[in-house]
C-alpha cells in the first residue's frame, strides 16, 4: 500500500458524479503516475451507481487518496472542496470520465519548476470510442501558435484569453498563488460551465503562464451525460459572465485593463452557447443575448471585433427574431459547415 505524503508536490482533484463506467480508468492513470509525491482528492456528490464503492476499494489499496463528499451536485463547489482540503505545492484537477498519460504530473512539474511559473497549461487528446477502436485527436491548448513555449501574462499579452482554450484540465496551479486570490469556482448546480470562471480568474491574475505544445490529458468526448452534451442548459453560461462581471467589480484595475477582451470573449462564448443548445431555445436565448449586450454596446472597443462580428451583434441586439429566422436560413446553414470545417482543419 502506498502511503498518504504529508508535503506532496501535486493534489490531483478528482470531481466526480455516477462515473461508474469510466471511474477505474481514472484513477489507474492517476494512481500509476511516475512522480509519486501526488495526493489524490476525490471528490464525489454522492453517487448512488456503484462510484463511490470503487473509490473505497482504491483508497484500501493507496492511502495517497482521500474521499470527499459533497453535499451539492456541484462541479464548481466540489472543486472548492478540493481546494480547501489541497496541501500540495500545485494542483491539477482531472475529470472523473478522462485519464492522463502515466508521466504527466512529473513532465508538468518539473516544467513549472524549470520555468518558475504559476500556470503550466499544455495541450489535450481528445478521444471517441467507436466499437472495439479508440480514436484520438490532438487538440491543441493554444490557437495561437506563438503563445506556445514562452512565459506570459495578461498583462503582457492580454490576447492570450481570446487565443487560448478556456479548459482548466490539463494544467498545474501553484496552490499559494490560488490562495493569494482566494481564487474559486463558481458553485451553480451541475456541471454546467464553471471552468469559465475559474478559468478566467486564474488567466487574469497569474504573473507567470506557460503554455506547452504536448498532450498528456485524454479528454472524453462520447459521454452523452457530459454536460456540453446538455442542450437544455440555455442560461448556464449567462451564470458564469454574471459571476465574471462581480470578480471584475471587485478588481477594478483588472476590470479596466481587460474589460474590452472580457466583452470580445463573452460575445464568442454566448455565440457557442447558440450554436449548442436545442434550436427550440435558441429564440429565448438570443433575446438574452440582445438584453445582456445592449447594456454593453456603447462600451465595447469595436477594434477588437471583426467588422462581420460587429454586424452580427448589431443584428442580434436591433431584432433577435430576424437573426433567429436568419440563422435558421439553408444559406447560414452552409455557412456554418464551412466555418466548421475551416476552424477544424486550418485554424
Amino acid at each position: 500500500m502506498i502511503k498518504h505524503l504529508v508535503n506532496p508536490k501535486i493534489s490531483v482533484i478528482i470531481p466526480s458524479y455516477n462515473s461508474v463506467e469510466y471511474i477505474k480508468e481514472c484513477l489507474d492513470s492517476v494512481i500509476s503516475q511516475s512522480l509519486k509525491e501526488i495526493e489524490i482528492l476525490c471528490i464525489d456528490a454522492y453517487s448512488i451507481d456503484g462510484t463511490i464503492d470503487i473509490l473505497k476499494l482504491y483508497k484500501q489499496q493507496d492511502n495517497r487518496i482521500k474521499i470527499i463528499f459533497s453535499k451539492k451536485k456541484s462541479l464548481g463547489y466540489q472543486i472548492n472542496l478540493g481546494l480547501k482540503e489541497a496541501v500540495g505545492e500545485y494542483f491539477t484537477i482531472i475529470e472523473s470520465d478522462d485519464y492522463v498519460k502515466l508521466d504527466m504530473c512529473e513532465k508538468l512539474y518539473t516544467l513549472a519548476c524549470r520555468q518558475d511559473c504559476q500556470v503550466i497549461k499544455s495541450d489535450f487528446i481528445g478521444f471517441i470510442d467507436k466499437k472495439k477502436e479508440r480514436i484520438f485527436q490532438n487538440l491543441p491548448i493554444c490557437y495561437d501558435k506563438t503563445l506556445y513555449n514562452k512565459k506570459t501574462n495578461s498583462h503582457l499579452n492580454p490576447n492570450i484569453i481570446i487565443n487560448s482554450w478556456n479548459m482548466n484540465q490539463s494544467s498545474l496551479y501553484k496552490m499559494d498563488f490560488i490562495k493569494k486570490y482566494n481564487i474559486q469556482a463558481n458553485e451553480t448546480e451541475g456541471a454546467s460551465y464553471q471552468d469559465i470562471g475559474l478559468w478566467f480568474q486564474i488567466l487574469s491574475l497569474a504573473s507567470s503562464i506557460y503554455f506547452y505544445k504536448e498532450g498528456f490529458y485524454f479528454y472524453r468526448q462520447d459521454n452523452e451525460h457530459a454536460s456540453t452534451k446538455n442542450r437544455d442548459k440555455i442560461y448556464c453560461v449567462c451564470d458564469e459572465f454574471e459571476f465574471l462581471d462581480k470578480f471584475l467589480d471587485r478588481n477594478l484595475k483588472l476590470k479596466s485593463r481587460l474589460q474590452d477582451i472580457f466583452y470580445y470573449f463573452k460575445f464568442k462564448m454566448y455565440l457557442w452557447n447558440l450554436r449548442r443548445i436545442n434550436n427550440r431555445h435558441r429564440l429565448d436565448f438570443l433575446y438574452k443575448f440582445s438584453q445582456d449586450f445592449s447594456l454593453i454596446y456603447d462600451k465595447l472597443d469595436k477594434t477588437v471585433f471583426k467588422s462581420s462580428e460587429i454586424s452580427e451583434l448589431r443584428c442580434i441586439i436591433q431584432d433577435p427574431n430576424k437573426y433567429y429566422k436568419k440563422y435558421n436560413s439553408v444559406f447560414y446553414g452552409i455557412k456554418k459547415k464551412i466555418f466548421r470545417i475551416k476552424r477544424k482543419y486550418f485554424r
